[in-house]
């Protein structure tokens, strides 16, 4: 009871009413944070724009924090693009600037004396390191001759030439298919005039048949080649066939290279060639030089004229001259031997050496 009455008395008193009827004001707890407009204690939304009462919807994260998470992945995603790039650009020219690549197949060494593949092959005569300097050639033809760089004593020696009658010159003349038309220089001589005529009035290039000097022919081995043995060049010349100048090499499968030098005393434009030998089916090369002052140290020397090649040569057959080498007048001539008729018996064999020119 006595509680119940303590209660009472603190219960605070209703306020009185205000005198006359007056209408008390009411105090607003709070203003709404957007119109301002006054709002109580537990109002939610303003009566006036509808704004939520601060605090009714709770607090929930900016954007300022999200555009930012944003922003750093666009920054990381453009980084990797870049470096990306430089990446490829750099293995790209890495690969333009790498050497090319070899063709794989294997390196094959060279066999000591062999050409090499595609290069063009040395022909018998050439000099170069190794090779003994020539030396100044004996004074007789059975001894081969090295090329020097001074003419030999006989190259100085003038040979007589006789005169012969021009209708047996044109009947010895070797390529020309008519004996008369090369006698006279006119295909139709033999109908207008008779022998006699002929020989008293011949032609100026009628050819004549050429006579060598007795030391005019001397062995030419350039390469001095090991093994192989000269015959007297004389005998080649002689007018002899049955005494012959002859070359024999090793059985060894290589070319002779090697040959007779004839000096005709003078220059001529040759016509013909024949050789009697007893060696058929050999392969002669034959060149002429224009001069006997200075002998070419090889067959690949440039004042070597090359006139023509002959293959199976055969006893007493004519090898056609005319024309060869442009015409030009030559007072040497080399007979370069290659192959021989039996690679078993590599042997060449010349009894005797008739050349036919003009003047």
């Amino acid at each position: 009871m006595a509680l119940l009455l303590r209660d009472r008395e603190a219960t605070p008193e209703a306020a009185p009413p205000p005198p006359d009827g007056a209408v008390l004001a009411t105090v607003p707890d709070f203003a709404c944070e957007s119109c301002g407009a006054a709002m109580e204690r537990g109002q939610d939304w303003c009566l006036e724009c509808g704004t939520a009462a601060p605090g009714r919807l709770g607090t929930k994260p900016g954007w300022r924090a999200a555009f930012t998470v944003v922003g750093l992945t666009t920054l990381l995603l453009c980084c990797a693009v870049v470096a990306a790039y430089a990446a490829l650009t750099s293995d790209a020219e890495r690969t333009a600037a790498a050497p090319p690549a070899g063709s794989g197949d294997p390196i094959t060494a060279q066999v000591p004396g062999t050409a090499a593949p595609g290069a063009t092959p040395i022909q018998p005569g050439v000099t170069g390191p190794g090779v003994t300097p020539p030396a100044t050639p004996p004074a007789n033809g059975g001894t081969p001759l090295i090329p020097t760089t001074k003419p030999p004593a006989s190259a100085q020696n003038t040979p007589i030439i006789p005169t012969k009658p021009p209708a047996a010159a044109a009947n010895d003349d070797a390529g020309s298919g008519a004996a008369t038309n090369d006698a006279t220089g006119d295909g139709a001589a033999g109908s207008g005039s008779t022998g006699s005529n002929a020989a008293s009035s011949p032609p100026a290039d009628s050819p004549v048949t050429i006579d060598f000097a007795k030391d005019a022919a001397r062995t030419y081995d350039p390469t001095e080649r090991a093994g192989a043995e000269f015959g007297p060049a004389a005998l080649a010349i002689d007018a002899k066939p049955d005494t012959v100048w002859d070359v024999t090499v090793p059985a060894d499968g290589q070319p002779i290279a090697a040959g007779l030098v004839i000096d005709l005393g003078k220059p001529y434009a040759l016509r013909s060639l024949r050789l009697a030998t007893p060696t058929d089916g050999f392969t002669v090369e034959i060149y002429g030089a224009k001069s006997a002052k200075q002998l070419p140290e090889d067959v690949i020397d440039k004042r070597w004229i090359h006139l023509t090649d002959k293959k199976f040569v055969l006893d007493g057959e004519p090898i056609v001259l005319k024309g060869k080498g442009d015409g030009a007048k030559v007072q040497l001539v080399l007979l370069h031997f290659t192959t021989p008729a039996d690679p078993d018996d590599p042997r060449v064999a010349i009894g005797d050496v008739k050349l036919r020119g003009t003047l």
